[in-house]
């Protein structure tokens, strides 16, 4: 471990928490807390579902907890091994990592444990987290219950490549744009020369659908019927639909979702709408990428904001054997400076501290020169009023049906009604 890391971190980890006392093993107890209770340090292993390298699994989720607590061993188990095996198997680890809109899922599979009361029992201060982050975990967990703890948050920023707008003579972006001066900004950059087509603008899907800017649900929780054909789903897919009717900036079936590629790659694309990039960008720069980075463009209705949140966030299993030791581990990922080295190294914090906000990629190499506290200028879009463990299939089927609207020119009408039918076949399906 990094010595100036562990000791930063130390002096920051070092607060103790108010005790919980369910399900605790027995061993030799910590000093007492206020109430009279104790947090156990037997030595405990912890298994953690999880999908990153091994490094990174060190650095934010096993040095954060043992500097805090160094009789808790955190154990990854790949996210290869598929949940429904784990279930099966009577193996389910001891912490689930996932993301916040992944919540419904496992609360239908009865594996998400309520952490309210070890909330109140070791006096976690909630306070210090950002709301809109902390009332998106509630709008997804319902029924008042806190079902995970988020530790980081994501980041759609629009990147361009300087060189583009140079060689047409166009201003580069700005922070704070809307959409529409991005449309006509795209049309200035999609060009043609000397055999090479340059497109001016393209996107992700994945977030700008499934945690847009706008806050439509997809299906509603109440009826368990889509709600897509509607006035925002409708302004969603046409502003996005738009961009590829830009004579040159068109797509087919072979393209379509390329836009990566072409920007960090073939170095073609002029802008794109993404969340990080940053395990591409060093190559991509030394290959002679020329960017830079401003706020995701916002709609006139609601100016400077960008996605919905829907980072990190770490379940407490209810079929583990040390759940409080497992919630502990948990919230020793909220720590200041575990979170101050979450956010220098690409990712958003989850608290309202503007002193680690402003920290946001210092230690990532291809950002040193760069916009990079575009990233905290946004304010995050308010959470959908509804999730249901349906959602993350009908947000399949929306992007399926925004993409055969592309690519057929089809009428946006007609596809919200298909689009509509589709979902509720496949509520109805899986509910049988």
């Amino acid at each position: 471990m990094n010595k100036t890391f562990r000791m930063a971190l130390a002096s920051m980890l070092m607060v103790p928490l108010l005790p919980g006392c369910s399900g605790q093993p027995a061993g030799k107890p910590d000093q007492a807390a206020p109430e009279g209770k104790s947090i156990r340090t037997d030595p405990v292993t912890l298994t953690v579902w999880a999908s990153m390298s091994e490094e990174v699994f060190r650095k934010q989720v096993v040095e954060p907890v043992q500097l805090k607590y160094p009789h808790i061993s955190l154990k990854m188990v790949s996210t290869e091994n598929k949940m429904a095996d784990l279930v099966a198997s009577g193996n389910v680890p001891d912490i689930i990592t996932d993301s916040i809109s992944s919540i419904p899922k496992y609360q239908d599979l009865s594996l998400a444990e309520d952490l309210a009361p070890y909330i109140k029992a070791y006096n976690v201060d909630l306070s210090r987290m950002d709301p809109v982050v902390l009332d998106t975990v509630r709008q997804a967990s319902g029924n008042g219950k806190l079902s995970g703890l988020p530790v980081s948050g994501n980041a759609v920023m629009l990147y361009y490549n300087k060189d583009i707008f140079d060689r047409f003579n166009a201003p580069y972006p700005k922070d704070g744009m809307t959409w529409d001066e991005i449309y006509e900004l795209a049309k200035k950059v999609t060009r043609s020369e000397g055999g090479v087509t340059y497109r001016g603008f393209d996107f992700q899907d994945s977030f700008q659908f499934t945690a847009n800017q706008l806050s439509p649900p997809v299906v509603d929780a109440g009826t368990k019927k889509a709600v897509v054909n509607n006035e925002k789903w409708k302004k969603l897919f046409e502003n996005y639909a738009r961009f590829y009717t830009i004579p040159g900036n068109e797509v087919n079936d072979k393209t379509y979702g390329k836009g990566l590629d072409q920007f960090v790659k073939d170095k073609t694309l002029a802008m794109y709408a993404t969340s990080s990039i940053f395990s591409r960008s060093p190559d991509a720069v030394k290959n002679g990428l020329n960017f830079d980075v401003v706020t995701l463009p916002s709609f006139a209705e609601a100016p400077g904001t960008t996605t919905q949140v829907d980072g990190g966030l770490r379940i407490v299993s209810t079929t583990g054997a040390n759940k409080d030791q497992a919630f502990l581990a948990v919230s020793a990922m909220l720590s200041e400076d575990a979170q101050r080295y979450v956010t220098r190294n690409g990712d958003l914090t989850v608290l309202k501290e503007k002193s680690i906000m402003e920290e946001f990629g210092k230690e990532i190499e291809v950002l040193k020169d760069r916009n990079r506290l575009s990233f905290i200028k946004s304010k995050p879009a308010a959470p959908s009023p509804s999730f249901t463990k349906y959602d993350s299939s009908a947000y399949s089927i929306v992007r399926a049906q925004f993409k055969k609207m592309v690519l057929t020119q089809a009428d946006v009408n007609t596809i919200l009604r298909e689009t509509e039918d589709l979902v509720d076949k496949a509520i109805a399906d899986a509910s049988k």
